[in-house]
């Protein structure tokens, strides 16, 4: 599979005291435009996969190339995650956190799941679309590292 080039989000929900929670998520793709229709995979060994499993919505922020560090940061598990990364978060409709600058964003309500393995995969509508004047191509990521095609 790392030979599959693939966009880098983060997948924003809510724990059960209200706080934002977040994980970088390549395992993402839109299944149809009407309506607006996402999947995203998401592994039951992960802290998102018990907050979306109650909440029932999530938010998918695609970053752009300069938000490498944000991506690195959020595919840790959140008690190795260690200071030193900025960010903040906005408020959006249905009580998610939208991540502050990321190029898009979409706040999305799940309407079916199938599990499959150690994954359980969500069909969300999209609700909500925030898209930034972001200046810089997506952040991708091939071969298990960081890529960027117009550097090769």
């Amino acid at each position: 599979m790392s030979q599959f080039a693939t966009g880098v989000t983060v997948i924003t929900t809510r724990d059960e005291q209200g706080e934002p929670h977040a994980m970088t998520a390549n395992a993402f793709t839109s299944v149809c435009l009407d309506p607006p229709t996402v999947l995203v995979s998401v592994a039951h060994s992960t802290h998102t996969f018990g907050f979306l499993e109650k909440l029932g919505r999530f938010g998918v922020n695609i970053l752009g190339q300069d938000q490498e560090e944000l991506g690195a940061y959020f595919a840790l598990r959140p008690e190795a995650r260690k200071g030193g990364v900025e960010y903040s978060y906005a408020d959006a409709a249905d009580g998610l956190a939208a991540l502050e600058n990321s190029m898009v964003f979409m706040g999305c309500e799940v309407i079916g799941s199938h599990v499959y393995g150690d994954h359980t995969v969500y069909f969300a509508e999209v609700k909500e679309v925030r898209q930034n004047n972001h200046a810089v191509p997506p952040l991708m990521f091939f071969r298990s590292r960081w890529y960027n095609p117009a550097a090769e």
